[in-house]
């Protein structure tokens, strides 16, 4: 992690497979799977010790966890294993699986230092298909640190200072001639002109990559005297390249004051000395990683403390490669972050950044880090936190889709900071950070630091992540960051695989996956309510899962494999745990080595409830009543009175939220109440939860169930009642809004129970509201009855297609048992939705919102009919309003919109929103394309205004109009025509035509003499 003051997609993969590590690698870019951890990427990556070794080339592989803090080669590799080529004629092998050709080849590897510590380079042969093809640049410049007991942890760049560590750096080229053909062999061969002693080969990443073009209503770099320098740099910069930096900030600040993109074209652009770039809202946009460079160039040694290279304020940037000439992480190093970005829904897609602090160090409201590479990084790949450039805060934050790999500390990082104190001694608070979310995320061999920490704050969602090989630390750590970071008050961490990680930095044999404080030396502060779900650790070099102090963990469903120590530890040595409280649940254990344990908790003061656990002799403890004693039914069942038997038998919950651990040992989601009566509720509702109770009924026959409930805002199908076979007992409950947590009501429902003993289960099937009791009283077979509130709607004088203000009408079921709802309908003008579920309960209302939208002028009416099980249904409000003469406005203003695709960040909601400056674009060298309305209804028009940027140059577009009234069969309007857009009149067409009523209408463009696409920024449908 950065000073605070200043995927491989898994798919079909074998768990055998991640354990030996013989190969990971991905598929062609799209959408990450749902269900699959880490990022989907553009490139294939494979392992060298999954390749044909040739001319005695051998592997590298660590076969013991390690029994000294230092670093080694085979710990920072991926896979934890390199092939190593030290004589002519050695080589490794692939073949082209993808599918598809190869031009890109990037090249993880590891050649000596020098001397002086300076570094080297070299070139190692690339073959195809057994030929020459090329000879790949490889440098050991920034790479190749020392360290010793006096200087752990240190940028030290002599080698006389003792054990080495950052072996690797990644060499990226085009392939000469002919792409690599799909089915072709691939080789990386040492011959007689490559001169390094040694190459250490770890994984070499393939793909195809396509340059993209200058978007519309941009200003190229180039336009303000930026020069591109296309001399590799090769670990160091290029002394006579040109410094682009003052021309780049120039056309930034052009960009910003003319509301446009600043291009970065093909090429490497320096920017040279100890000062950054500054933009504010624009958007920043190149032609691709492997084609828009952006380079820092600070002279070394530097003396000077750097600000990032780019300093964002709610800007968007995207497709580009970002590098530097930095040696260490160190100031002298030259050393700077690559984006330091703050604001408001800023984006960062489709970045590639090596070689510079950090990526991304990013703070503000709403922001996403997608679609990026962070490799050969100094320090944290992307760290989310709430102090970058001098913001407070960090909240509602993501980062998904992301590859990591080789950081000097953490490769993702959640950094909620309390404090910091600046040299005088003064304190500056943050606001604690929340709802940060790390998603489909692939972080690989980081060799300083965790691979995900999430270090404070609240409701942080780490889920289908992929995290292998840490060198040194820990894998996935939730915690809190030292004396100054903020409590870690709830976290979700579930569904992630961590793989050959944990290490033993500082002797201290970290675990793969941490929960509690102390993960980064300094054992302080709260670790509360994380919940640690469906997580595989396999091959953990240590402890697959440790424990230091924290408390209200919920530790369920995860899988533990082959760790080289025990699986999971309570305050395993460095890692102390003199309190806390965790329910460990259904979790499994397996490949133990001999003389390892399963399950091991060295702390008196940390209470574990455990239950369903793999180690734990005998089936799975079977639930109980509370007490001993089934509660009697007619009677009041306490909510906080669930059945014995632990998580999975007695409840189930997705977090641990409660309070109450005097009252129940787990806590789980209780707390004190203001309800008559006093004790404990059941709170913290969400989709999934449930809680068995065991009940006695005196008497078969219908009871009504009076639950005391309290919600703040109206709860839709809330909850159900079921019986031990899962029949739903209750129907669907709906609940009012109560106006606060502990603002209680009685909400009535029904269930027909026969006599004896028995299990009721309520299921929470949507969240958002505390129940302390269900009364259950007999009633008999009793009957529904529904009323409604008002009889009748009048809507007063409306446009013709345009929609009034809702009117409501609430509905009543003043019977003694349920009413079932088989359907809500509205007739001629009028429309509705409602809140009343599949069910009312007794005693419970719903409401029906009616709006009313006249198709023609004149009186209208209609009717809202509830059909239902009630005795007196169907239950009907009639409805009248009056239409009147249309007036001319855009009809599709805001209506939505479809399309046959789009490019980049130009959808077709773009039409429809009012504002002429933003477009739809579609798919280039494509035609025909179409973009298309819906206004909802058949509405008559006899006019179409079609406008594109004031902005823009002149440009003709052939298009045509079609209308439909389903959406699937279209007609022609208005024939295909050229249209010239014009700025010298608003770049604005106006189409008219025999007024016809259609319900989609769509423009089709089959030629664009300005662009090779279709583009419409206002697409405009007037009635005349």
């Amino acid at each position: 992690m950065r000073n605070r003051t200043g995927r491989l997609r898994l798919g079909g993969l074998t768990l055998a497979a991640l354990l030996t590590g013989t190969v990971l690698s991905v598929v062609d870019a799209g959408p990450a799977s749902a269900d699959t951890a880490g990022a989907t990427l553009p490139f294939t990556s494979y392992e060298a010790e999954a390749g044909t070794l040739s001319g005695g080339a051998t592997t590298v592989a660590l076969t013991a966890a390690p029994t000294t803090q230092y670093s080694s080669a085979p710990l920072e590799a991926s896979g934890h294993a390199y092939v190593q080529l030290t004589a002519t004629g050695q080589g490794v092998q692939w073949t082209n699986t993808t599918g598809h050709a190869l031009s890109a080849v990037n090249v993880r590897a590891s050649i000596p230092d020098n001397a002086a510590g300076t570094g080297t380079t070299a070139t190692l042969d690339l073959y195809v298909d057994g030929t020459f093809r090329q000879a790949i640049n490889l440098n050991s410049k920034q790479t190749w640190l020392y360290e010793n007991s006096g200087n752990y942890n240190g940028n030290s760049q002599n080698p006389g200072d003792g054990n080495p560590r950052v072996f690797f750096d990644e060499s990226r080229t085009f392939v000469t001639g002919t792409p690599i053909a799909a089915g072709s062999t691939f080789a990386l061969k040492r011959g007689s002109s490559n001169t390094a002693s040694f190459y250490y080969v770890d994984v070499v990443d393939v793909e195809n990559p396509v340059a993209l073009t200058q978007p519309a209503n941009s200003i190229s770099i180039t336009s303000c005297g930026a020069v591109a320098d296309n001399t590799p740099t090769n670990g160091a910069a290029d002394p006579a390249s040109t410094d682009s930096r003052t021309a780049i900030q120039n056309c930034i600040n052009q960009a910003q004051s003319q509301g446009k993109i600043l291009w970065i074209p093909a090429g490497t652009f320096y920017v040279k000395g100890t000062q950054g770039l500054s933009a504010q809202g624009i958007t920043i946009a190149g032609a691709g990683v492997w084609y828009s460079t952006i380079y820092r160039d600070v002279p070394l040694p530097n003396s000077t403390p750097l600000p990032a290279l780019f300093n964002l304020t709610s800007c968007t940037v995207q497709n580009f490669h970002v590098d530097s000439n930095a040696t260490s992480r160190a100031t002298e190093g030259g050393a700077g972050g690559s984006m330091d970005t703050t604001g408001t829904n800023w984006v960062a897609d489709g970045i590639w950044t090596q070689h510079t602090l950090s990526g991304f160090w990013a703070s503000g409201t709403g922001g996403t880090v997608r679609n990026s590479r962070l490799t050969a990084i100094w320090a944290d790949g992307i760290n989310l936190n709430n102090v970058s450039l001098n913001n407070s805060v960090g909240n509602n934050l993501t980062a998904t889709n992301n590859f990591v790999r080789g950081t000097g500390d953490d490769g993702m990082a959640i950094n909620s900071v309390n404090y910091n104190t600046d040299g005088a001694g003064n304190k500056t608070f943050y606001t604690p950070m929340s709802s940060i979310n790390f998603n489909h995320n692939t972080v690989i061999a980081p060799w300083g630091g965790k691979g995900i920490g999430i270090y404070g704050g609240s409701g942080q969602d780490v889920q289908w992540n992929y995290i292998s090989d840490t060198a040194r630390y820990i894998g996935l750590g939730s915690g809190r960051f030292g004396v100054n970071g903020n409590d870690l008050l709830s976290a979700t961490v579930s569904n992630n695989t961590v793989v050959r990680s944990g290490g033993n930095a500082y002797s201290q044999g970290q675990p793969a996956f941490h929960i509690g404080n102390g993960g980064d030396g300094q054992n302080t502060g709260v670790v509360d309510h994380v919940t640690a779900a469906n997580n595989t650790i396999a091959d953990a070099v240590y402890d697959g899962i440790g424990f230091s102090t924290s408390t209200n963990t919920l530790l369920q469903n995860n899988t533990v494999t082959s760790p080289w120590r025990n699986g999971i530890a309570v305050s395993p040595s460095f890692y102390p745990a003199p309190t806390g409280s965790a329910t460990i649940t259904g979790n499994t254990v397996s490949g133990l080595k001999a003389g390892a344990t399963a399950y091991v908790n060295n702390s008196s003061g940390f209470t574990a409830t455990l239950s369903g656990n793999s180690w734990q002799s005998g089936p799975p403890p079977t639930s109980g009543p509370y007490g001993g004693t089934p509660a009697a039914v007619p009677g009041t069942v306490q909510a906080e009175n669930y059945d014995t038997g632990g998580a999975g038998s007695g409840y189930f919950v997705n977090t641990v939220n409660g309070n109450a651990n005097g009252y129940r040992a787990d806590g789980v989601d209780l707390e004190s109440t203001s309800d008559t009566g006093g004790g404990y509720n059941v709170g913290w509702t969400s989709t999934g939860q449930w809680f068995k109770y065991t009940v006695n009924v005196a008497t078969a026959g219908a009871y009504t169930v009076g639950l005391r409930v309290a919600a703040p805002s109206a709860v839709t199908n809330a909850l159900h009642i079921a019986n031990a076979s899962g029949t739903n007992l209750s129907g669907a409950v709906s609940l009012p809004a109560t106006g606060g947590w502990q603002t209680w009501t009685t909400v009535n429902t029904q269930v027909t129970l026969p006599a004896g003993q028995q299990v009721l289960t309520v299921y929470q099937d949507n969240g958002g509201w505390n129940v302390n009791s269900l009364q259950f009283a007999a009633t008999g077979s009793g009957s529904a009855t529904l009323t409604a509130t008002p009889t009748s709607l009048t809507f007063g004088s409306q446009t013709v297609n345009t929609t009034s203000v809702a009117q409501a009408v609430t509905v009543r079921n003043t019977g003694t048992v349920a009413a079932t709802v088989s359907g809500v309908t509205a007739t001629g003008d009028f429309h509705q939705t409602n809140t009343c579920g599949s069910s009312i309960a007794a005693g419970a209302t719903c409401t029906v919102s009616v709006t009313f939208t006249p198709t023609a002028t004149g009186t209208r009416t209609g009717a809202v009919t509830v059909t239902s099980s009630a005795t007196n249904s169907p239950t009907t409000v009639s409805a009248t309003g009056t239409g009147a003469g249309t007036t001319n406005t855009n009809l599709a203003a805001g209506k939505p919109t479809g399309e046959s695709s789009h490019n980049d960040v130009y959808p077709s909601g773009n039409v429809t929103d009012g504002n002429q400056g933003s477009y739809w674009e579609s798919a280039n060298n494509a035609f025909p394309q179409w973009v298309q309305v819906d206004l909802g209804s058949a509405q008559s028009a006899g006019r179409v205004v079609l406008q594109l940027p004031t902005g823009w140059g002149a440009r003709t577009e052939t298009l045509s109009l079609l209308g439909s009234t389903d959406g699937s069969t279209f007609s022609t309007v208005k024939a295909s025509a050229a249209y010239t857009f014009d700025p010298a009149s608003g770049n604005t067409v106006t189409i008219t035509f025999t007024a016809a009523s259609q319900r989609y209408w769509r423009v089709n463009v089959t030629a664009n003499t300005g662009w090779p696409a279709a583009q419409i920024s206002e697409f405009q449908i007037w009635a005349s």
